[in-house]
C-alpha cells in the first residue's frame, strides 16, 4: 500500500490518515485530525532549528481537538510492535490528561481507528467560560442515522420540545436556557443543538 516501507509506526499511522479521511462522511469532525511531527532523526542543525520553533520530545502522534465524552480532545500516540512509550512520552501523556484530555497508545492501525470510532460517537463535551454569560449549548447532542431516519428524528425532537420538555436534562434550565422573553420555543432550542448525521 505504501510502496517500499517496512510495516512500522509510520505506516500504521498513514492508514489511520487514510481511514480519516474515507469516513468524513460519518464524522466530519475528523477533518481536523492531524499529526505532531515530533518524532523522525534529524542531523544536529535541523534538530536545533525544531527545538528553537518549539518542537517538544514526547508530544503524542495524532491530535483530534474535538471535546468528546468529558475529555477536551483525544491525542494518540502510535506504537508498533514491542516499541514502549518512552519517558518523555509518559510525562506528555500524564499532564495531557491532567489538563482534561483522554492519550492512549495504540499499537495498530486498527486500534486507533477503533478508538477514534468509540470516540466520536460518544456526546460532545460542553466548554464554557465561567466568566462569560451562561449560553445555550453549542451541538451538545450528534446523532449518527440511515438517511431515511433524518426527519423521523428531526420530528421526534420537535414534539418534544413542544411538550415542554428539555432533553438536555435538569441541569439546562433555567440558568442556562436564556431565552427569558420567549423568543425561541423549545422545539426550534433542541433541533439547533442537536446535529444529526446520515451514514448512507
Amino acid at each position: 500500500m505504501y510502496g517500499n516501507l517496512k510495516r512500522g509506526e509510520d505506516t500504521e499511522q498513514m492508514g489511520v490518515i487514510e481511514w480519516a479521511n474515507w469516513n468524513t462522511g460519518r464524522f466530519p469532525e475528523l477533518k481536523l485530525l492531524f499529526h505532531i511531527p515530533n518524532g523522525g532523526k534529524r542531523d544536529v542543525k535541523e534538530a536545533a532549528r525544531f527545538k528553537a520553533m518549539g518542537v517538544k520530545a514526547g508530544v503524542p502522534d495524532l491530535c483530534l481537538p474535538v471535546p468528546m465524552n468529558g475529555f477536551a480532545g483525544l491525542y494518540i500516540e502510535m506504537k508498533y510492535g514491542k516499541n514502549k512509550p518512552t519517558d518523555h512520552q509518559k510525562e506528555w501523556i500524564k499532564a495531557l490528561k491532567e489538563q482534561g484530555y483522554k492519550v492512549t497508545v495504540c499499537y495498530s492501525g486498527v486500534e486507533a481507528t477503533q478508538e477514534l470510532e468509540s470516540y466520536l460517537q460518544g456526546v460532545r463535551t460542553i466548554l464554557s467560560n465561567p466568566a462569560s454569560k451562561p449560553c445555550r449549548p453549542q451541538k451538545r447532542i450528534a446523532i449518527y442515522c440511515a438517511g431515511r431516519d433524518v426527519l423521523p428524528i428531526k420530528a421526534a425532537l420537535a414534539a418534544e420540545g413542544a411538550r415542554g420538555g428539555c432533553i438536555f436534562g435538569d441541569d439546562f434550565l433555567p440558568k442556562d436556557c436564556d431565552d427569558s422573553d420567549g423568543s425561541e420555543d423549545c422545539a426550534a432550542c433542541i433541533l439547533k443543538n442537536v446535529d444529526i448525521y446520515a451514514y448512507d
